[in-house]
């Protein structure tokens, strides 16, 4: 059983020319190809084996879709219903609430409108050392200033700035970036699926899962910070959706070291029933018996069809 990750999944981008996503087309293309090497999982099949109805584990492909964006109303979920699949669409609730981009959402949308050489030079002219928590000063002097590509600067100013830099100082920091590059704003209500569409999407047969308020690295919050990220959010998709069923939540940025003991005990306390991180892994017996709040999701472009369009040729963050 390999649960795929998608970002981005849209017929284009008119006037940010550097942009990152898998055009309609492709992901139209590796449903194919998914379909034909290994199938999808059914929802009832998945749930009753991560409850324990089932002994044995259904194979297949389960699809999940992270940040709540308009793509996955527009394109995705038009795709799945023509095709009867479902999907796990993860919402950060942070917009619906202020009305207002996420960090890391700006920080895509101005890598999309300059190259990540421009950006990442930007980027060294704006930060000081206040920015940067003493903990992580002497990894960003070491692990900085060394590119020598665009492919490269784009993920070390993403790097930057979803990690090096405080949650205090990001806001800021992208505010000073996007005024220096001639930013023009974007329309939240065109960016992030709509409270009416998520509904819509909900009663058609997609699971909808907590994606926290507004995306932080949760390792680097106390654990008061983090119970509010992860309560809020299902507080408000409850809201939005009327009561939800299931309870599942994915990590923002997913790897191992954005989250840590306290968020499983976070997730396990509220009754999330399982989380993904980002591994590249088959999701196994283990996993579901002794891990849950930690299952394996692979990235899109590690299959065929999954590589996007754009400055950085990956469709993760």
């Amino acid at each position: 059983m390999k649960a795929v990750m998608y970002h981005y999944v849209r017929d284009g981008v008119d006037r940010l020319p550097n942009y990152y996503y898998l055009d309609i087309t492709d992901f139209r293309k590796q449903l194919d190809y998914f379909d034909q090497e290994f199938g999808f999982v059914e929802r009832e099949s998945f749930l009753a084996y991560l409850r324990g109805v089932r002994s044995t584990p259904p194979s297949g492909v389960i699809l999940t879709f992270d940040d709540g964006l308009r793509d996955h109303y527009e394109f995705v979920f038009a795709e799945l219903q023509k095709r009867d699949l479902w999907g796990i669409f993860y919402v950060p609730t942070g917009p619906y609430q202020t009305e207002t981009l996420l960090d890391v959402h700006k920080t895509h949308i101005l890598l999309g409108e300059v190259s990540g050489s421009e950006l990442l030079a930007e980027t060294h002219e704006i930060i000081e050392e206040k920015m940067i928590p003493h903990r992580r000063r002497e990894e960003y002097k070491t692990k900085t200033y060394k590119t020598h590509d665009d492919i490269k600067a784009t993920k070390e100013v993403k790097r930057i700035l979803n990690y090096y830099v405080s949650d205090e100082f990001q806001t800021e920091v992208l505010d000073r970036l996007a005024a220096r590059i001639g930013h023009e704003p974007v329309d939240v209500s065109d960016y992030y699926v709509r409270p009416e569409e998520l509904r819509e999407m909900y009663q058609n047969g997609m699971t909808i899962g907590a994606h926290t308020v507004n995306h932080p690295v949760l390792s680097k919050l106390d654990k008061r910070e983090q119970e509010l990220q992860i309560h809020d959010s299902f507080a408000h998709l409850d809201d939005i959706l009327g009561d939800m069923t299931l309870r599942t939540f994915c990590y923002p940025y997913g790897n191992d070291a954005t989250y840590n003991e306290i968020t499983v005990e976070l997730l396990n306390s509220c009754e999330c029933e399982w989380c993904f991180k980002v591994e590249s892994a088959d999701i196994t017996d283990e996993d579901i018996g002794s891990r849950p709040q930690a299952l394996p999701r692979y990235d899109c472009n590690e299959f065929p069809y999954g590589e996007a369009s754009g400055s950085i040729g990956t469709n993760s963050k």
